[in-house]
């Protein structure tokens, strides 16, 4: 297979490159006396955040489906690709996402009648929502400990009675699970929590605690994979047919946080989070498929410091990227082609978008290559806006190309979305 130069995608702002070899060096210097002079304040100030003893529940003020880390805002993404016959290809999932409280709504019926007769066959809710709280009674040791189950979380009987809804107006149900990315759980979970350099009884924050930092579970901890992989195996038992991941990779900053000293410790940081999805794949048997979320100019290649490396390559079955307008800032870039104004071009924005994940795509070994199921934006949009994301993702890949659309509320136009 030929290999495609993949330009960099990115938003217009600052530049960070400056052609001036003698400027860079001077530069330099600078940049090397200052840092010599803040470093002893920084290492003080940065403790008042990261330090905190007390273990108490935080508040999370993130909305519905945000992804937290990510460059683009929204919920977590999947993509998807041209089906090639490829053992992985998403098959044409037309994926619409749904509120905790739609689940519970007497409407569900009828909604999903809707939803079906329009052309769309899945839909994605939140079990293990962002702030790390199960909507769902699992009986899994780690979650019993966690105290992250809700009040009204649902049983798992009431979730078998929903999955035989969905499959009885053929839609798949997807349930997504948020993995280290838990802002609960680490007050519960003292061997599965990112703790602090000098302090391991302490909880790490990833920002000023009075700025709302928050903890999460640990990439390298044993425990926080034997958590959520645990989670995933119990979801399966009881009868989902796929599982979507987020929050599967390290917080964004990681100043004086300690991973611990266990035998994953030997891994990158990519490696582990490779290994994480494996051992899940392997958990829930080949009958489950695991689709992985990540923001979509990570999986362009930029912003990859969380997963140390490009997260489209960590195994999943399904990638889905965010490509919603509104998370592309004021302009798109790739190579000489520039989109101004995403959110008001959202056939460009996505089109420009998918056309550059395609060809990162194509830099994978077909035999591992992932299938792309990208989230696509239904909020403040009327359905000839939402209907020229879903034009540019099937040019990009094809007329049986899946996708994923996202609106907080879950309120859609089914009969103005008709296929």
């Amino acid at each position: 297979m030929s290999r495609r130069k993949v330009r960099k995608i990115r938003r217009r702002g600052p530049t960070v490159f400056n052609r001036n070899t003698r400027r860079k060096k001077i530069l330099k210097n600078i940049a090397t006396v200052v840092f010599a002079l803040m470093i002893i304040p920084a290492g003080f100030f940065a403790a008042k955040y990261i330090l905190e003893g007390v273990e108490k529940t935080p508040a999370d003020t993130s909305r519905p489906g945000a992804t937290g880390t990510t460059t683009a805002s929204g919920p977590a993404a999947t993509t998807t690709q041209k089906d090639t016959g490829d053992k992985n290809s998403a098959g044409g999932i037309r994926a619409f996402y749904l509120t905790l409280s739609q689940l519970r709504d007497s409407s569900l019926d009828s909604l999903l009648s809707a939803a079906s007769q329009a052309g769309f066959n899945a839909a994605v809710f939140d079990l293990k929502d962002a702030k790390g709280a199960l909507n769902y009674k699992s009986q899994t040791d780690f979650a019993k400990r966690s105290r992250a189950i809700t009040d009204n979380a649902l049983t798992i009987e009431q979730l078998k009675a929903l999955i035989q809804k969905f499959f009885d107006k053929n839609i798949t149900p997807i349930p997504r699970l948020y993995a280290f990315r838990d802002h609960t759980s680490p007050h519960h979970l003292p061997t599965a929590k990112i703790t602090v350099e000098s302090y391991p009884s302490y909880t790490w924050l990833d920002d000023y605690k009075e700025k709302g930092g928050k903890p999460w579970l640990n990439p390298y901890a044993p425990d926080a994979h034997s958590y959520i992989i645990g989670l995933a195996e119990e979801l399966a038992e009881t009868g989902f047919k796929s599982i979507m991941l987020d929050g599967v990779q390290f917080p964004n900053q990681t100043a004086q946080a300690d991973y611990g000293d266990s035998e994953l410790r030997s891994l990158s940081h990519i490696e582990v989070l490779r290994k994480f999805v494996a051992d899940l794949g392997k958990a829930v048997g080949e009958g489950c498929r695991v689709m992985q979320t990540m923001p979509g100019l990570s999986a362009f290649g930029d912003g990859t410091e969380p997963f140390g490396g490009n997260p489209v390559t960590l195994g999943a079955d399904t990638v889905s990227p965010l490509l919603m307008p509104s998370g592309f800032g004021n302009s798109l870039k790739v190579g000489e082609t520039t989109v101004a104004n995403p959110l008001k071009t959202p056939y460009d924005a996505v089109r420009l978008a998918a056309g550059q994940i395609r060809l990162r795509l194509e830099l994978i070994d077909q035999n591992e290559r992932p299938a792309v199921m990208p989230w696509l934006q239904a909020d403040d949009y009327s359905a000839e806006q939402i209907k020229l994301q879903i034009k540019a993702v099937l040019e990009e890949f094809g007329q049986e190309a899946s996708y994923i659309l996202y609106n907080q509320k879950g309120s859609y136009d089914f009969g103005a979305l008709a296929k």
